[in-house]
């Protein structure tokens, strides 16, 4: 499976090298992405006439459904997870977006919580039909899924040595954005900077290199006719802004962030009086680094968090709709106008500077630069 976040829009070798990565043979047997293309452009506008329901850009209704979900128990956190996203559909939601780890939660620990993440794997297509006949793009926070690490041979040699069976097999914590229009996956992603305890239990994507990418968001549209741009980051992902830098670079315009952040984890300070400043401090992070990066990119940056603390960050505006409570469990549709970030561009200019030959950090420069941000 390739570790690059990638979309068929992509061009050239790399749109041949995604292909063909994507065929890696896994034990999730994750469908292929898909997106639109020109070809299907007559479709949309169709659609948008048979479906009142069509999105048309700058206003997006999005719904953040923030719980914690029960440890190893799939089927009754999708259960959950397809009751709000019917709600938010039934309210005018035209995005749903669910937290990290939502079908098995994060416990590593527990002697089961592999093959919950098997079963998992097996939701994805739940997600898509589920989307498909609501017409609501869904991304289902994230998907811990179970794939080979070894070729064929390395099995064989590694069970005559008798390895434990976990270590033939990798797991990757995967993001995906799957349209409304169609019911299929237009952008994935497998999360790239993995919060120290998850080191030991997790496979980062970077093995390969690869910068993140975005994907075009069927049938959300801007008024010119231009396609709405989204990506993908997962919880400390956030942390570094070098990832939300590399994605407006390639022209996105909504960032979604599915996370599974405590701010009430001990990590062992001293006393009670450091466990709560420490607590504070990382609600007051969370609190300003999604309107940060909202506005530092001129993009909308949505964030799910089980833990709490979930919210949209639009840039010129702050937290668009408010911030939800710290380990609530509640669903909020929040509108937002996704052409704020254009408007700011014109007064920033922040990606016109990141497409100039004068921009001072190499980021962008040369033949990597190409096909960057609108």
């Amino acid at each position: 499976m390739s570790r690059q976040f990638w979309s068929p829009q992509t061009r050239g070798d790399d749109h041949r090298r995604a292909s063909s990565a994507f065929t890696h043979t896994s034990i999730c047997n994750a469908p292929r992405t898909t997106s639109t293309t020109q070809d299907s452009q007559p479709f949309l506008q169709q659609h948008a006439i048979r479906n009142p329901s069509f999105k048309m850009a700058p206003i997006y209704k999005i719904a953040l459904i923030q719980f914690q979900p029960k440890d190893v128990s799939p089927s009754e956190n999708f259960s959950l997870s397809a009751s709000y996203i019917r709600k938010a559909a039934s309210q005018g939601a035209q995005l749903a977006v669910l937290p990290e780890y939502h079908l098995t939660s994060w416990c590593p620990s527990h002697p089961d919580f592999l093959s919950s993440c098997v079963e998992s794997c097996s939701y994805l297509s739940q997600y898509q039909s589920l989307a498909k006949e609501l017409k609501i793009d869904i991304v289902p926070g994230t998907i811990c899924e179970v794939h080979p690490s070894l070729s064929a041979e390395e099995v064989t040699a590694t069970s005559s040595t008798g390895k434990d069976e976990e270590r033939r097999v990798e797991v990757r914590n995967m993001a995906y954005f799957i349209s409304g229009l169609t019911g299929e996956v237009v952008g994935r992603y497998q999360k790239r900077n993995l919060w120290h305890p998850e080191r030991e239990h997790l496979t980062a994507w970077g093995k390969e290199g690869g910068r993140h990418r975005g994907f075009d968001i069927p049938g959300l549209m801007f008024p010119d006719g231009t396609p709405v741009r989204g990506g993908m980051l997962i919880c400390w992902d956030m942390v570094f802004p070098e990832g939300f830098r590399e994605l407006i670079g390639d022209g996105v315009e909504l960032v979604v962030i599915p996370s599974f952040w405590l701010v009430t984890e001990d990590f062992g300070e001293g006393d009670e009086g450091e466990r709560e400043r420490a607590r504070r401090g990382e609600e007051e992070f969370l609190r300003g680094v999604v309107v940060t990066r909202a506005f530092e990119n001129t993009a909308a940056v949505v964030f799910v968090n089980a833990g709490g603390l979930s919210q949209v960050g639009l840039p010129g505006v702050g937290n668009q709709g408010g911030v939800m409570g710290v380990e609530t469990e509640e669903m909020r549709v929040v509108e937002v106008d996704l052409g704020r970030g254009r408007g700011l561009e014109r007064r920033y200019k922040i990606r016109e500077d990141m497409r100039g030959v004068e921009w001072g950090y190499g980021v962008y420069h040369g033949e990597e630069r190409k096909g960057g941000g609108r």
